[in-house]
């Protein structure tokens, strides 16, 4: 699903916290407790990604300065993996305002309402939307991920219970407090929180320095610290993890000096396992707007002919303290596929600049992806009357109408950008 960028911070700085204060409260059990939670966590992975038929994830998180509630977060989400489509509703608060999302995938069909817009974006894929959910234990780095997790905790051995009941479901529950959370781990929240929430984000509307604009999460600047932190997990007989209830005190101050105790809540819960439908929206009487694309992968040049066409710019200086226009220049794709792209440039100068009359015809090959280039630039061979030979790259831009061209023989402040004429 796509989030926005308030959404985003969020959910990142929580995973950072999550992964250290599940690994510390896994570690201070014991080795079977800690097994027990690492296999729980591997196995539920697992099942969401695959040997579940469908499933529903309701997740909440709220931030609070004190008791005033600074941000909240609450995604409804529902994955029908056998027919591999999702559905999902997502509510967020500022601090100050309200807003709302929703997202629908399916295997030929993307349909978005973004915050703050009164219109679906929907997109039909003639190949298929390639859709799919992936299990995060699976990639290459997760191991070193849980070794790296493993050794910031240290020694921890404070006790965690762990009770398993009559029916072979389990509950894992814990809780630290500022004395026995390693300085390591509380300069890596530091080092999150200030990521997340702090630097170079603008302050916010209300002109106040002590705050991030966007969350209205104060911007906490020296003296960090996780005051306490205490989570429940619960699981079914199987290991498959159910609820998630967690919450930690983060305290520092801002740059005025002023101190702030933050809690963080975060509660996860994974039912309807096995009875979760996702219908897809009737959008009759909404406000749409409809779009046909060839595959949803953003990696992918699917539909090369819709750049073919003129794409122009201003050639412009600086004189007398004012910009002035002394010419255009054009890019025409004449020819373009998958693989291949060629044209002509073309520069006209005003009167007084002729010398920089150019006529140029251009052909190249987008770089392999399987190579790990991009999929979207190709390097070309331009050539004039003179047939000199000057070596350049295009580049295609998969979200707007305007392309970059550029020659080496450009100055090095030569804009590369060109826009599209429409007829």
């Amino acid at each position: 699903m796509k989030v926005g960028k308030k959404t985003a911070m969020a959910i990142s700085f929580t995973v950072g916290i999550a992964m250290f204060a599940t690994t510390a409260f896994a570690e201070v059990t014991s080795k079977s407790g800690y097994d027990q939670l690492k296999d729980s966590l591997k196995y539920t992975a697992k099942a969401c990604t695959g040997e579940l038929s469908n499933y529903t994830v309701d997740t909440s998180f709220v931030i609070k300065d004190g008791t005033n509630v600074v941000y909240s977060s609450s995604d409804l989400s529902k994955y029908d993996i056998s027919n591999k489509s999702k559905e999902a509703v997502n509510s967020t608060y500022n601090g100050s305002k309200k807003a709302e999302s929703y997202y629908y995938v399916d295997k030929n069909t993307k349909i978005n309402k973004p915050e703050n817009s009164s219109s679906y974006s929907v997109t039909n894929f003639t190949d298929g939307t390639s859709w799919n959910i992936t299990n995060p234990f699976d990639e290459d780095r997760a191991s070193d991920l849980e070794k790296i997790a493993d050794a910031i905790v240290g020694n921890l051995k404070d006790s965690v219970a762990v009770n398993t009941k009559q029916d072979g479901s389990r509950e894992l529950s814990g809780s630290l407090n500022n004395t026995q959370i390693p300085s390591l781990i509380n300069a890596l929240v530091s080092f999150q929180f200030k990521n997340s929430f702090g630097g170079n984000t603008a302050a916010s509307s209300s002109g106040e320095e002590g705050t991030d604009g966007r969350l209205n999460v104060p911007r906490l600047a020296d003296n960090i610290f996780v005051k306490n932190i205490k989570g429940t997990v619960t699981t079914d007989k199987n290991g498959l993890i159910k609820t998630v209830l967690g919450s930690g005190v983060l305290s520092g101050t801002d740059k005025s000096g002023q101190n702030h105790n933050l809690t963080f809540e975060l509660l996860l819960k994974i039912d309807n396992i096995n009875s979760t439908t996702v219908k897809k929206p009737d959008l009759s009487g909404k406000k749409t707007i409809v779009q046909t694309a060839n595959s949803s992968n953003p990696g992918k040049l699917s539909n090369p002919e819709k750049y073919l066409g003129k794409y122009t710019q201003n050639i412009t200086i600086e004189k007398d303290g004012k910009f002035i226009k002394i010419g255009e220049a054009t890019v025409t794709i004449e020819k373009i596929d998958n693989s291949t792209i060629s044209g002509t440039y073309e520069a006209k100068y005003t009167s007084g600049y002729e010398d920089g009359n150019q006529k140029l015809n251009f052909s190249g090959n987008f770089d392999k992806q399987k190579n790990g280039g991009d999929a979207f630039n190709a390097t070309v061979t331009a050539t004039g009357d003179s047939k000199e030979t000057e070596k350049g790259h295009l580049y295609l831009n998969p979200n707007y109408a305007n392309i970059d061209f550029n020659l080496e023989t450009n100055d090095p402040v030569f804009n590369p950008q060109y826009d599209k004429v429409f007829d």
